[in-house]
């Protein structure tokens, strides 16, 4: 299916030119300020790069990264010159698939949760820890970040590999209306040869910030150490998404959810796509959006036929999914999905490539997800986009990308995203 296309022209290059920016997050506030930041490799963290592309496993856990901030307050037309969030250079172990976290609460407070460099005392080697930081004066200065994660007493450098001993990363947070800030990741520390995957834990503030409890686990070690966690506030109820592993070696996402402020979870519950057998790690976080009883996960699944981005929808508030749909069919590649509702309309984009290059699309459903329109392209002079995410902000939609090397960002309205007499693309 050929899929049709929106301008650009409204796009906004919000990184500085000749520098490699990555992994953008939004977050949109009350007032409709949006708040942007990313990642950019230290020279260092570019050495560490080559060197881990170079090696025989094609990678390296080790990473120096600085995460930049800039807002908006003219409805996304032009930004803020950038900010570094953390005070260190190369103080950020980051990636686009375990990147920094942003959100704004109804009083204009940032919130910024990533994850950090930081040295094992006893064996001094490199491990990573959940870090915290805010702004109460609209990103103007940052906080102190702070440790929010117990330092590791044991040495899985041999699990881990990689260059580290521990890793507290690939989190995520979510926040709601009365103070609470909820942090949570994936965690090493109990990691042992017999069972080598990730336990999840959690820090909450209920004051806005302020301060936070000690550390607890949430879910035991089940979980697929490199799969980052998404989550969601929606009435009351935390909703979270993990990449779990089943007895049967598949990793699949699965969704939980709490109605006691985070305290505990349900038993997390499947979703509806193909499950996914691999010996290793995907690297493929699982989108989350929820509209009372209807909560949508997206997902990239290779286990399916045709391997693809999927969205998989439940209909009793999260107890149960249906069959996961494709949201891109015919796509040579589709990948990182993110999701949406917006007045009951619910916006998929994800990147995919149809020719050359990997670019944006996106797709609407004003049926609760019953249907899907054609996928329509998010048109830019050239190059590869990756990586999308957005928000809601007034009647429309805040989305940013990667595009090459830039971090972009452009306005949209789910009119612009459905075309006038486009047929569904996927039914349930």
């Amino acid at each position: 299916m050929a899929a049709v296309s929106v301008s650009a022209d409204p796009l906004v290059t919000v990184s500085p030119p000749g520098r490699a920016a990555m992994a953008p997050e939004l977050a949109v506030g009350a007032d409709g300020a949006v708040y942007l930041i990313w990642l950019e490799r230290t020279p260092q963290g570019e050495s560490l790069a080559a060197a881990g592309a170079a090696s025989s496993a094609g990678h390296t856990h080790l990473a120096e990264t600085d995460l930049w901030f800039a807002a908006s307050t003219d409805d996304g037309r032009s930004f803020s010159a950038p900010t570094r969030v953390n005070t260190t250079p190369g103080a950020v172990w980051g990636f686009p698939v375990s990147k920094p976290r942003i959100l704004v609460s109804r009083d204009g407070t940032l919130h910024v949760f990533y994850p950090g460099n930081a040295v094992d005392e006893g064996s001094g080697k490199a491990i990573v820890l959940p870090m915290y930081s805010r702004s109460t004066d609209g990103g103007q200065s940052f906080a102190a970040p702070r440790t929010l994660g117990a330092i590791p007493t044991s040495d899985n450098s041999a699990l881990v590999s990689g260059g580290l001993a521990n890793a507290e990363c690939f989190g995520t947070m979510t926040s709601d209306d009365r103070g609470g800030v909820y942090t949570y990741w994936i965690d090493t520390r109990d990691m042992s040869p017999e069972a080598p995957l990730g336990k999840i834990f959690s820090a909450v503030s209920l004051d806005n910030g302020r301060t936070f409890g000690d550390d607890f686990e949430v879910f035991p070690a089940d979980s697929c150490p490199c799969c980052q966690i998404t989550a969601t506030t929606h009435q009351g109820r935390i909703y979270m998404a993990t990449r779990q592993v089943g007895p049967d070696g598949n990793r699949d996402p699965a969704i939980a959810v709490s109605s006691d402020r985070g305290g505990s979870f349900a038993p997390r519950v499947r979703w509806g796509g193909a499950p996914w057998v691999i010996n290793g790690c995907p690297l493929k976080a699982t989108a989350l959006a929820v509209d009372g009883k209807h909560v949508y996960a997206a997902s990239h699944n290779g286990g399916a036929d045709p391997v693809g981005a999927y969205l998989s929808r439940s209909t009793d508030g999260g107890r149960s999914f249906g069959p996961a749909l494709l949201l891109h069919p015919g796509a040579l590649v589709s990948d990182a999905p993110v999701l949406a509702v917006l007045r009951g309309t619910v916006i998929a984009a994800w990147h995919a490539k149809v020719g050359e290059d990997r670019r944006i699309f996106a797709s609407v459903s004003r049926n609760r997800g019953q249907t899907f329109s054609p996928p329509v392209e998010i048109a830019v002079p050239g190059g590869t986009g990756s990586y999308p995410v957005m928000v809601p902000r007034g009647k429309g939609l805040q989305l940013a990308w990667q595009q090459g090397d830039s971090v972009v960002t452009r306005y949209l309205t789910t009119n612009e995203l459905l075309p006038a007499k486009g047929t569904a693309q996927a039914t349930w």
